[in-house]
């Protein structure tokens, strides 16, 4: 059985002379660590097979691994830097989405590529300025369309329930939500679950983070 390093790099690619180019280029790059290489999806899954949680330089795509929503499941113990022929910032934020870490042309010096290589094995990601900032922009507005669903589904409950949501979500337990409503426990305890049947959800802590994200912006 191969001995894995933890430094190991992987690059899979369907033309041979990048593959040469990365081979020869990053082997002579210091802290690079052994360097590995494939063409097909075939190739790659019994080589990353023995290896534990590599670098991968995924020339996308390679025979067998023509979607990008695949790669999770293909190289799940990889840390995946896609290289592409014409990088474009909203393909990019789907690489990111998908899991790659990081998204760079083809066509990138192999100086710059151990930079990269660098900041994944740290736990960073490689993307431009540009594709930040939209993923940013992507993840503000997914927040306010769940923020406006979860008001939307927060307003059918009843002014009692949402009451005891916001109390349980600064952390008041059943007993000290009885005494502040002067209802019994019983009572609360009834209340929560009706509030968890409305709101589709299981638990206090699960209400607590519902209910502040229900809360309407200052």
């Amino acid at each position: 059985m191969a001995v894995a390093h933890r430094s190991d790099l992987v690059i899979a690619s369907l033309d041979p002379a990048l593959r040469r180019r990365l081979v020869r280029g990053l082997r002579r790059e210091p802290g690079i660590g052994r360097v590995l290489e494939t063409q097909d999806q075939v190739g790659l899954g019994r080589t990353l097979a023995r290896l534990t949680s590599p670098v991968l330089l995924l020339d996308f795509p390679i025979r067998g691994l023509e979607d990008l929503h695949a790669i999770p499941t293909v190289a799940a113990s990889a840390q995946v830097i896609l290289l592409v022929d014409s990088p474009d910032d909203s393909a990019a934020v789907e690489a990111l989405k998908a899991g790659a870490r990081g998204y760079c042309a083809r066509s990138t010096d192999v100086a710059l590529l151990r930079r990269a290589i660098a900041l994944v094995r740290e736990g960073e990601i490689w993307v431009g300025r540009r594709v930040i900032l939209q993923l940013i922009d992507e993840l503000t507005a997914l927040h306010r369309r769940r923020a406006r669903t979860a008001r939307a589904r927060f307003a059918r409950l009843t002014k009692r329930e949402s009451e005891i949501g916001r109390l349980v979500a600064t952390g008041a337990s059943n007993k000290e939500l009885a005494g502040r409503l002067a209802i019994t426990e019983k009572t609360v305890k009834a209340h929560l679950t009706s509030i968890f049947q409305k709101l589709g959800l299981s638990s206090r802590l699960h209400l607590a983070l519902y209910t502040l994200e229900a809360r309407p912006p200052e």
